[in-house]
This record gives C-alpha cells, structure tokens and sequence, in this order.
C-alpha cells in the first residue's frame, strides 16, 4: 500500500466518526432540553395566571362598576321616589313608552351576603342584575323640611254624661211657637279629663194634634245664670210626623260639640223650627231633679222650675290634647351607590348620581 492511499484511508475513518454523538453527548443535551422546557412551562403558567379569568377581581369589578353606573344613571332623572331605604329603592322616571304613564323602577338586595341585587320594572318580575352580592349600599343626600303640627284631640269610649229617669211625678209641657223648654245640665266626668264632647241625647216625647210641625233639639252655652244663651252649638230636627201617639224616647246626634270644659255645662233647649200652633208634648218631672228651665217668649227671657227636671239622656265621651311628632318632609338631591360583588372588598365600587329633579320622597 503507498503512502498516499494509506492517509486517504485514515482520513476518511475520521469523518465517519465525527458524523455520531458520544453518550456523554447525549446526556448532556438532555438535561439542556429539560431546563428549557421547565422554563418555558413555568412561563405560560405565569402567563396564564395573569389573563383575567371568568371569576377574576378584575370582572368583578368591572361587573360591579357597570351595575352601580346604571342605577346611578336611571336614579339621576327620578321624578318621584316612593321608597329608599339603605338596600333598597323605588322610583319612577318619565314616560319611556309612550303610555302617558311614568316607569317604576325597583332596586333592592336582602342585606343577607351572596344574595343577588334585583330590578323590577314597573311591577313585574325581578331581574338579578348582580349575583353573589355582599355589600349594596345606597348613601342618599336629602333635603328635609320639618313642620311643628298641632295637638291631636283623642277622645274615650262614650259613657252617660248627665241623666233624669225614671221621674217621680210625670208631667207634661206642650211645645209651642213661642213657649219652649229647656235642662241645664252638668256632666259627671273622670277627674283627669281634660276636654268634653256630647254624641247623642234622648228626650220622651209625643206628637201633639197634627203632624207637621218641626222642633229644634239644640245645645247651647249657658250664660252666666245658667241660662241657655244665644249661642247654638248644634241642633238636630224633630219631626213631629215621626213622633208616636204615646210617650217614646227620641234620640238625636251631635257631631260638633266637641272641646267644652270640664266643670262647666250646657243647656239642652228644645226649641219652635217652624212656626205651628202646637209643635210637640215633652214630659218632664214635677217632683224631682233640677235645672228645668221654660220660657213663653221664644228665649228672650227663661224662667227656672225649681225642683223639677227634664226627663232625659246625655252621652258623650271624655277627650284629651295629645301631642303629635312633626312632619318631616324630604327631597332628595344625591346618592352614592356602593356595590361589592364577592367576598373581596377590594372589589366594592362607588358611584355618585346627582337626583336633577330632587323628588320627594314618600314612602
């Protein structure tokens, strides 16, 4: 073999070799690929935590951003709030669909975590505009008007005031045109009553001859001798066509004798309405009682039947000054709307809404 083939040969041996890999090679490249490929898995896995997901804080914020700017945006141009309480609110805005009518619109949330916040439109069914809701705060600026109201009288149950019956002597005394009768009474009322009022009374009488006259029952303020005094309080007709042929009790409400002083009386006057020769028989007892009083000249002068009494009912009740709150009346101007979707308050959001037409509210 020459030289010259014998070195082609040896370098064609070496390329073969160089065209493999040595184990060591192998292994080591091995290890690279693996570092690699850690790193790029640890990267998409930061990658991918990053990207907001459905349940993000970043979706709930931006849910809850989107709810509370509706509701502020619907709130500004309120024209009536009928409702609005820390979690819930009801109002109304004008015509959207051309009925003439306004809108109700209804905000409300239980209070209780993780429940939803509701809409409701004008009176159907409720729409959950958020769900897992765990703050909803309605934070309102009110413009308020205060108005000191006078007391309010309340009265009691109505007992007999003043009374005559039965009559130790009965008698008789015909009503006539000119010739009237009266009783002055006093009431016998509860120590701690205050004020006074009269609803009914009860006279006997009978219809004398015809039937067509017309007798005033009336109540008035006696004058200083006791006497009835000009002044009516009230008066109720009596109809003689109603009256009976025999004795019967007659009873007449009153309804504005109201607020008289304990102590003081009155004079129950059954007087002419409308002029006959005879109006009605009232029977009265000539042996007993007090306070009869008659008069032959229409009430210019009274004369009084010492010992002797009309025979009569008076009911009423008892009533007393009670002092009343003041009204307080509100309008609102501004409300901050605070929403917190999920537990992470780090979600919660607010948002102002400025009311334009500054509604009273009338719950």
């Amino acid at each position: 073999m020459t030289p010259a083939r014998g070195s082609r040969m040896v370098r064609s041996i070496r390329r073969e070799r160089r065209g493999g890999f040595t184990l060591v090679e192998m292994i080591i490249s091995l290890v690279i690929v693996s570092i690699i490929m850690v790193g790029m898995g640890g990267a998409l896995l930061m990658s991918s935590q990053a990207l907001p997901g459905e349940d993000s804080r970043t979706d709930r914020i931006t849910a809850a951003a989107d709810v509370a700017e509706q509701i502020a945006s619907e709130l500004t141009y309120a024209i009536s709030v009928t409702e609005l309480t820390s979690t819930a609110v009801t109002f109304t805005v004008a015509d959207r669909d051309s009925d003439s009518n306004p809108e109700t619109i209804r905000y409300a949330w239980s209070g209780t975590a993780g429940d939803p916040l509701t809409r409701q439109y004008n009176g159907g069914g409720e729409l959950d505009v958020a769900e897992d809701v765990h703050a909803f705060d309605l934070a309102c600026d009110l413009r308020t008007e205060t108005t000191e109201l006078p007391p309010e009288t309340v009265e009691g149950d109505e007992f007999l005031l003043a009374s005559r019956d039965p009559v130790a002597i009965a008698a008789d005394y015909v009503i006539k045109d000119r010739d009237w009768i009266a009783q002055y009474f006093v009431p016998v009322l509860p120590v701690d009553a205050e004020q006074w009022v009269v609803t009914r009374v009860l006279v006997m009488v009978r219809y004398h001859g015809g039937t067509k006259s017309i007798t005033a029952v009336q109540l008035r303020s006696p004058d200083a001798s006791n006497q009835p005094s000009s002044t009516v309080l009230e008066e109720v007709l009596m109809y003689e066509s109603n009256l009976d042929a025999s004795y019967a009790w007659e009873e007449f409400y009153f309804t504005q004798v109201t607020g008289l002083t304990p102590g003081k009386g009155l004079c129950l006057v059954l007087a002419r309405h409308q002029k006959d020769a005879d109006l009605a028989d009232v029977q009265y007892d000539a042996g007993g009682g007090s306070g009869l009083l008659t008069t032959s000249d229409a009430g210019s002068s009274w004369t009084v039947a010492a010992g002797q009494s009309m025979q009569f009912f008076v009911y009423g009740k008892t009533a007393k000054s009670v002092a009343q709150p003041p009204e307080i009346r509100s309008w609102l101007r501004s409300a901050i709307v605070s929403l917190q979707i999920g537990p992470d308050t780090a979600t919660r959001v607010e948002t102002a809404a400025r009311v334009l037409n500054e509604p009273e509210v009338t719950p």
